[in-house]
């Protein structure tokens, strides 16, 4: 799929869904980035909320135990690893960066718990950088759709979809491609029979989801 064409795709979904791009503390971020792995945004947010009415900086969250912040985060996806990943971040922090989150992707992930994706995430939504986190959602509809062929790594597809996007398309394009892949581009059972970008997407089972949805229609009358 051409740079047009992705374009075209990421502008549809954005006015499907509106999304307006909006910066939260770096801080935030990063510790969301950190909890998020493996975990639902329904359990994910709480505990992010939790942890962080505790302990709103660096400084005061190296304070906290790791019992006390594994009790605080419960009950996300490997809750006691994170717990571990979020005290050795705040001490790098504090150590490394004067307390401050960086900058760049090469020093943030150089923070414990931290990978290319969550790195993404704290330089586009903390930072305002034009940068797209490339999660299972995002590579998984890029390839559905030909941005990027079968089996590309999210590090890859982050490579084409950030080159063949402007950077305020960029910035929200993470956002819009999660939407889309958690209302109508489901990992099982997609909506292709109401997908608005259903003519550029080269998903060879897309007739085949449209055509059993319009059947059960039929059988209703």
């Amino acid at each position: 799929m051409g740079a047009n064409k992705i374009t075209k795709v990421i502008r549809k979904l954005d006015l499907l869904y509106g999304f307006k791009p909006k910066r939260d503390r770096p801080f935030d971020i990063l510790v969301h980035g950190i909890l998020s792995a493996r975990t639902k945004d329904e359990t994910t947010f709480p505990a992010q909320y939790r942890l962080l009415r505790a302990a709103s900086t660096p400084d005061k969250m190296s304070r906290l135990s790791i019992k006390r912040i594994e009790r605080l985060i419960y009950p996300v996806g490997f809750y006691k690893t994170k717990a571990r990943h979020i005290k050795d971040t705040c001490k790098l922090l504090l150590t490394a960066f004067g307390g401050k989150v960086p900058r760049t992707k090469e020093e943030l992930m150089k923070l414990s718990g931290v990978g290319p994706k969550v790195a993404s995430l704290v330089l586009v939504w903390g930072f305002g950088v034009p940068v797209i986190p490339v999660d299972t959602h995002v590579n998984r509809i890029s390839q559905r759709l030909g941005i990027v062929p079968i089996g590309t790594k999210p590090e890859k597809t982050q490579e084409v979809l950030e080159r063949a996007l402007s950077p305020s398309l960029t910035t929200v394009a993470n956002k819009v491609l999660v939407k889309f892949g958690k209302t109508i581009c489901r990992p099982i059972g997609p909506h292709c029979y109401e997908c608005p970008v259903y003519t550029y997407c080269a998903f060879d089972k897309k007739a085949y989801y449209r055509q059993r949805f319009t059947s059960k229609q039929d059988n209703t009358y």
